[in-house]
């Protein structure tokens, strides 16, 4: 009997184990955009509310709203729908409904019980920044970008009126909870902070960034048992009468103060607290304008809430990490670091099965095929802006804000930098063939060194030293068989050097604009070059010109070539196009990430295609069929 019992313990163990895997991998990915077969990476945090009973979250976030059960520490859904970040999220007093806006211009309803978008609000020209409900829920407040707020009907969906008065963006705004007075706050240049009145749609009064001294009112806040407002703006926490508009009180702030981004009122109305770019959560005594405490975060702060009970005050710093603040003490009792800001690189590694990004100061290794993060390297400095495999797949090669690294592949040790430019590196390739790797400088020069692995330790050889550009380096690439290495500038050519010899070949590419990115096809034939006006195909062995792709609204931010050579793809914004290289046509796109596409790469394969973005996320694609397939 004891091994029966034993034996079904081991079974049940197993049944959930392998749940909470499957789980686990659904989970990542929910809600897929059409084309994509799994998303690596939350999206980047903006603002977190508490649901009334305290056991769920709502996050919302670059690519929608994430539920997150308090009491398993689980993500339960996510809420997607809106085609830019989520920039916040109120819920209805009852709580049957939460609004959110959008850098889509847009704001939605969402049924609270079943998450079903059940309205939307459109009609605003630019981003819609925040949300304030009625005190009766029959009306929403916009503030959006488009220098106006927008009054909006919960039933019918339509703008009641529009309140104008602001010269710049709106950031943010609140109703009383009399339902008499809305405040709102945008940033420096001219009324930077208005009082409303919201049944007339009047102004009470305004206050000017020059004339009265409140700059970037980023954050406001109501108390919940009076109309009095708490506005916090450029190097100052305020309270305010709304009723009049007249002011009450500065609230003490920390040593160093500049930007207020957030406030927010104890539930009992009791304290306030406030946090911006100094990195300080700060909690005032509203009767006083006191300072009681201060808690030190890792980042500047974006977001605070405080949990119903008032006991714990959640913070989203800018860079994507969310604490859980005990306010009693001032400890963390959690922290969540799932939602993390923009990935900048990408690359693949050559055997296909491991993908790199960076975030911030991190290089993460990924397996393409679950998801799972495999390790993480630190210790790079500021921003990592590049990654390139060796082609034996062993060494990583990064640039960030202070030089070009490299890094051992299986263990995550340093093997040393980049050392000889007189000016920041920007861009870093290995060859596809042999040690070499070419750096790129703010110096107006390209290096190419050979790396040695047959000693420990690993050594760095200068081969040559590439002049010709006369502004930055933005870019450069190999050819295939490493014979030849190109580099694009901001003095607006592609210049082409032998790897060899170190001497420059009699080939320019010359273009109206500088040139931030530059390719070529696997076979050498093709270069891909990229400027401000569009992408430029050119065959690589005469110069000659082959297409241009301009006129393009956003800037081209990554191109790739497919492994077959007969297609190439680009992002534009949050869009990866595919361009035929036979007919010369695009083909075929995908859309699916939230906010700008900062990096493609092919797998070597050809089958798949990561996508990174400032949303937060990677994609992985498969590659649709293409007219070459047909």
């Amino acid at each position: 009997m004891k091994m029966w019992k034993l034996l079904c313990t081991l079974l049940t163990l197993i049944v959930v184990l392998c749940l909470s895997n499957v789980l686990c991998h659904a989970n990542a990915q929910w809600d897929l955009p059409q084309g994509a077969k799994a998303r690596i990476g939350k999206g980047t945090a903006n603002t977190v509310r508490y649901f009334s009973d305290g056991n769920k979250l709502a996050i919302a976030c670059s690519i929608g709203v994430w539920i997150y059960d308090l009491r398993t520490d689980t993500l339960v859904d996510l809420l997607i729908g809106h085609t830019g970040p989520v920039n916040s999220l109120e819920f209805s007093l009852d709580e049957t409904i939460f609004v959110t806006t959008s850098d889509d211009n847009t704001a939605w309803v969402w049924d609270t019980n079943s998450g079903e978008h059940i309205a939307s609000f459109a009609g605003h020209r630019d981003d819609v920044n925040e949300v304030s409900f009625s005190p009766d829920g029959g009306i929403v407040a916009l503030a959006s970008d488009d220098f106006s707020i927008g009054l909006w009907d919960l039933k019918t969906g339509g703008r009641i009126s529009t309140l104008s008065h602001h010269s710049n963006n709106v950031l943010t705004l609140k109703y009383s909870p009399n339902a008499t007075v809305i405040a709102s706050g945008s940033r420096s240049s001219g009324n930077t902070l208005c009082f409303w009145d919201s049944n007339t749609g009047k102004l009470i009064k305004s206050f000017n960034s020059e004339k009265d001294n409140i700059k970037n009112v980023e954050s406001i806040a109501c108390l919940p048992q009076a109309s009095i407002f708490a506005v916090g703006s450029l190097g100052m926490v305020s309270l305010w009468d709304g009723n009049t508009g007249e002011f009450l009180n500065i609230c003490e702030v920390a040593e160093g103060t500049k930007q207020i981004n957030s406030v927010t009122f104890s539930p009992d109305g009791r304290t306030l607290a406030s946090g911006g770019d100094n990195n300080f959560i700060m909690i005032s005594d509203v009767s006083t304008g006191k300072l009681i405490n201060t808690f030190q975060s890792q980042g500047p702060i974006n977001s605070l809430t405080y949990s119903p009970d008032g006991k714990t005050l959640i913070s989203v710093s800018r860079t994507g990490i969310i604490h859980f603040w005990d306010v009693a003490t001032g400890n963390i009792n959690k922290t969540l670091t799932d939602f993390t800001i923009q990935i900048h690189s990408l690359a693949y590694s050559p055997d296909g099965s491991t993908l790199v990004s960076s975030n911030m100061s991190k290089i993460c290794f990924w397996n393409p095929k679950t998801g799972e993060l495999q390790k993480t390297i630190s210790g790079s400095k500021g921003t990592v802006k590049s990654l390139t495999f060796s082609a034996d797949g062993n060494i990583l090669a990064s640039v960030d804000s202070e030089s070009a690294r490299l890094w051992d592949v299986e263990t995550g040790r340093s093997l040393g930098s980049i050392v000889g430019h007189n000016g920041p590196v920007t861009s870093v390739v290995f060859s596809n063939h042999g040690n070499m790797l070419a750096s790129g400088s703010k110096d107006n020069t390209i290096k190419v060194w050979h790396i040695s692995t047959s000693k420990k330790p690993l050594t760095i050889e200068l081969l040559h030293t590439l002049i010709g550009h006369t502004e930055n380096i933005n870019d450069v690439a190999f050819s295939p068989d490493g014979r030849v290495l190109v580099g694009a500038s901001y003095d607006k050519t592609v210049r082409f050097w032998d790897t060899q010899t170190g001497n420059s070949l009699d080939k320019q590419l010359n273009h109206s604009i500088w040139v931030h990115k530059v390719t070529f096809s696997l076979d050498g034939n093709t270069l891909i070059s990229v400027d401000w006006n569009g992408l430029h195909f050119w065959n690589s062995h005469t110069g000659e010109p082959l297409y241009d792709l301009g006129g393009s609204r956003y800037i081209i931010s990554s191109i790739a070539f497919s492994p077959d050579n007969n297609q190439s793809i680009y992002s534009n914004d949050d869009t990866i196009y595919f361009f035929d290289l036979k007919t010369g046509k695009i083909d075929n796109s995908l859309v699916g990430h939230t906010n700008a596409i900062v990096n493609l790469a092919y797998s070597p394969d050809g089958k798949t295609i990561a996508s990174s973005s400032r949303d937060g996320t990677i994609l992985l694609w498969d590659v649709p069929n293409t007219n070459h397939d047909r």
